[in-house]
């Protein structure tokens, strides 16, 4: 281990002449012995915004001799221009230039590597497939492949909640917030108005493009995988949204790849939860001492997918721990994973077809869906994990198999073959995986959605021709579950699933042809693995402490005057001190998202959020609340964005947004 110096705030200079603000961890000696770089590329500020894994993770892996920079986005902590959306080309053509300007930086060797987590995650993958020359591997984590089919905004062809939400969240946590004065000096506030004036109201663009367009084609790496050349590898867990693109990837690169899934929520694996952690940087070090210093260590020649096979467990809204066993695959698709399919029959999944099967309708309450938790398990606080099932299961068709006789391991895809007539041109599916314990209760293993005027392509959106059969496929999120003996396997079909999804404008009656519908699951028979990732329980700490502890709430309110049922959550994210950058932050959210049982066009969703940071002498604030309705042909969104300097208003502005329902 080499001792390490730090960088805490320098700013790069661009081609065209734009400072980006970096923060950086090197070996003491790096200058007269040059080392690889690794580069992560966010929007959420380097001095405050990431600090806590930053400063747990990056100084450690300076010390194995790398070079680890920290670099925000134009418009972004202290970084000059301005940000205009995710992924744009000017974003990925900024992570080219410092590449380059990081292979050329004394204390670097040449080779550089990329690696990030969300955001970082996604634009890792994009540069990659723009190939500049330095880059010689990535790692990727709770990312995406497929912009419109896999992130926060799409899912199905459904409009997210989450995509309205993600608005909202990013300009509190990134994109509004001031750059620091003492980093800054006078030009601070400036340039914090500007940046304020000329930010994009983010929700229209998301919300316009309601198909799989050139949009989200633009850094979906799935359109063409071929343009990736350097070794991938890509980590997720199970409780978080973006574990399909691990599959996805490596099933579909050319290049050296290795996969890592364990049972964690969005966050790295090691400040990750639920446990067990695992020792993200020892892991990682593997991964760049082989591909970026060469050194024969064979990582490449261990198994290609190593995953956690979780045990079968009550329903809870958070778990501390999940209790089950590393599982490991020579490849993906694997020769160790075999595909079974149950058949739909009266209530039932049979191992046969049944070609006698009677139809089964289904009209769901439009509330159904507010035990399933949040799509993005992390991105919040608490009780994100889902609730009994139950109480869904009551406003859906289930359908179980019988006791089963020994442990079934679930490994992978799960998809909902099903023959289906709506008696409205326009409707959603949800397929729910879940696990049935012998005294009722009932824990989701896994969801997919399918919005059913999409039931050919995303690209185009079908109204459905009432009482018309349609074959649909409906894919289920990848799992790894174990369900035991003696327990049952369900799934449920539902029409709704609030506040997961919008609804679809009419309030449909689905027939599902069971003699014509079937599921299949991925199974893994026999149980072992060659390697298992480092464990890894080291307490998670950082240079400062908390002047408030974190807090969430959830209720449901159900007015039985006029009906309405609203999911109220608040998410105070407690008062932090970071010494590091003599900082305290001060932030909350609340939300609430309300309907009607028997109403689509009732849905509503409201968001505020109450921000504070500074020091003394140096107070700034945001206030922001975004609103969003419907009717069977717009969507109406509204927002007020407010900043503070020294208690004091110094910006405001309102946006209201009209948008035709084009696709959802």
């Amino acid at each position: 281990m080499e001792p390490v110096r730090q960088i805490h705030h320098a700013m790069l200079p661009l081609p065209d002449g734009t400072q980006l603000a970096y923060r950086a961890w090197l070996p003491e000696g790096a200058e007269s012995r040059p080392v690889p770089a690794i580069l992560e590329f966010l929007p959420y500020r380097k001095n405050d915004g990431t600090i806590v894994r930053d400063e747990i993770t990056m100084a450690q892996t300076a010390a194995h001799g790398y070079a680890c920079v920290r670099v925000d986005l134009r418009g972004c902590g202290e970084s000059q221009g301005h940000t205009t959306d995710e992924y744009t080309a000017q974003e990925l053509d900024d992570g080219v230039d410092i590449i380059a300007w990081l292979s050329d930086q004394s204390w670097c060797d040449g080779n550089v590597g990329m690696v990030g987590i969300s955001w970082g995650g996604f634009n890792a993958l994009q540069v990659a497939a723009l190939n500049p020359p330095s880059l010689k591997a990535i790692i990727t984590q709770c990312s995406t492949d497929d912009r419109y089919g896999n992130d926060v905004h799409y899912m199905g062809g459904c409009l997210l909640n989450d995509n309205l939400d993600w608005a909202a969240f990013f300009w509190a946590y990134a994109q509004g917030r001031a750059p620091d004065k003492r980093l800054l000096g006078d030009s601070w506030k400036e340039q914090w108005l500007d940046r304020l004036e000329m930010m994009p109201f983010l929700a229209k663009p998301w919300l316009t493009e309601q198909t799989r367009n050139d949009y989200w084609k633009h850094g979906s790496v799935c359109e063409d995988y071929s343009q990736i050349k350097v070794p991938v590898y890509t980590m997720g867990g199970w409780a978080d949204n973006y574990r399909r693109s691990v599959f996805s990837l490596l099933e579909n690169l050319d290049v050296p790849r290795k996969g890592l899934i364990g049972p964690w929520a969005h966050k790295y694996p090691n400040i990750a939860y639920p446990n067990p952690k695992m020792d993200y940087v020892k892991e990682s070090v593997r991964w760049w001492d082989r591909w970026l210093k060469g050194l024969e260590n064979g990582i490449d020649n261990e198994p290609q997918l190593t995953y956690y096979l979780q045990d079968s467990v009550r329903p809870k809204g958070d778990y501390e721990h999940r209790s089950g066993q590393w599982l490991s695959e020579p490849c993906w698709p694997s020769p160790r994973t075999s595909h079974k399919s149950f058949y739909l029959n009266n209530r039932q999944l049979l191992e046969t077809p049944q070609p006698t099967a009677l139809a089964e309708k289904i009209c769901s309450p439009q509330t159904l869906g507010l035990n399933g938790g949040r799509l993005c398990v992390g991105i919040r606080l608490q009780m994100e994990q889902p609730a009994d099932q139950r109480a869904d299961d009551a406003g859906s068709l289930c359908f179980d198999s019988a006791p089963l006789l020994e442990d079934m391991a679930l490994a992978g895809d799960v998809v909902a073959n099903l023959a289906v007539r709506s008696d409205k041109p326009n409707a959603n599916i949800a397929v729910r995986i879940c696990d049935v314990h012998p005294d009722g209760a009932v824990t989701r293993i896994s969801v997919g959605v399918l919005n059913l005027n999409h039931r050919n392509n995303h690209e185009l959106f079908e109204s459905l021709i009432p009482n018309e059969l349609n074959q649909v496929q409906v894919k289920v999120n990848p799992i790894a579950y174990k369900l035991s003996a003696g327990h049952r396997l369900r799934v449920s079909i539902s029409t709704a699933y609030w506040p997961l999804i919008w609804p679809a404008s009419d309030h449909a009656t689905l027939t599902i042809e069971a003699a014509q519908s079937s599921v299949q699951v991925a199974v893994r028979n026999e149980l072992f693995t060659e390697v298992e990732p480092p464990q890894y329980d080291e307490p998670v700490s950082y240079d400062g402490y908390a002047l408030r502890d974190s807090d969430s709430q959830r209720f449901v309110h159900h007015d039985y005057k006029t009906g309405v049922v609203t999911l109220e959550t608040h998410d105070d994210f407690g008062r932090q001190h970071y010494n590091s950058c003599d900082t305290d932050i001060d932030m909350s959210m609340s939300q609430w998202q309300s309907i009607h049982p028997e109403d689509p066009l009732s849905a509503q969703s409201k968001i505020t959020f109450d921000l504070t940071m500074g020091r003394e002498g140096w107070w700034t604030g945001l206030k922001g609340d975004y609103q969003m309705r419907c009717d069977r042909d717009n969507f109406y969104i509204t927002s007020h964005w407010r900043a503070f300097h020294e208690g004091e208003q110094v910006f405001s502005k309102e946006f209201e947004e009209i948008i035709k329902r084009t696709g959802v």
